[in-house]
């Protein structure tokens, strides 16, 4: 700590370049760009990209937190994007449906999600529990070629998630502790690093 201050929190560990490959199968897949930049999927995908958020429209370009649709043929067997590593990131909900996306270079556990909502945080369980959300998000199974719940978002994917109020906020902090995990009496080390 710059003012030499011991501090015991616990969080973890990431380093990343600035570029994140993704295996990509033949079929549909529902995915987003895992680092901040404004992503020309034109250049990243030889077919259409849909944003189907109201109504399915064709989109040639993506931000990290926006999830879309794309269908493989087997043309590449994997997709790179290239940006910025994010070390959070927040996105509004609107009421209804909403797809977004996992921001973040590594995989997002829903208990480490902070929903906020009228100026309280909340865990998505809690969050869920209240009316807020659904309580499961919904990410799309190319292996089955099906929309599915889930517990955790894979890197690089998007999802949908059903707000019962406006103006509610989804933030997804790496660093929180999900609910369960307990402390030990070993050290850790966190630490963020940034390339320039």
């Amino acid at each position: 700590h710059p003012n030499g201050e011991y501090s015991d929190v616990v969080e973890p560990l990431t380093f990343s370049r600035k570029t994140s490959t993704t295996s990509f199968a033949t079929g549909w897949h529902l995915l987003s760009p895992p680092l901040a930049d404004d992503h020309n999927l034109v250049n990243i995908f030889a077919n259409p990209a849909y944003d189907c958020s109201d109504g399915c429209t064709e989109i040639e370009t993506a931000n990290s937190g926006t999830g879309f649709y794309v269908r493989s043929y087997g043309e590449s067997p994997d997709f790179t994007f290239n940006g910025e590593v994010l070390s959070e990131f927040s996105s509004p909900l609107q009421q209804g449906w909403n797809l977004i996306g996992n921001p973040l270079v590594t995989p997002i556990d829903i208990n480490s999600v902070i929903i906020n909502y009228n100026g309280n945080d909340y865990n998505w369980l809690d969050a869920a529990k209240y009316g807020i959300i659904s309580p499961t998000p919904i990410i799309y199974d190319n292996n089955i070629a099906s929309h599915v719940g889930t517990s955790s978002i894979p890197t690089a994917a998007g999802f949908w998630v059903h707000s019962f109020e406006d103006n509610v906020e989804i933030s997804f902090i790496p660093s929180n502790q999900s609910p369960g995990e307990e402390s030990t009496l070993y050290w850790d080390l966190s630490l963020f690093a940034k390339e320039n």
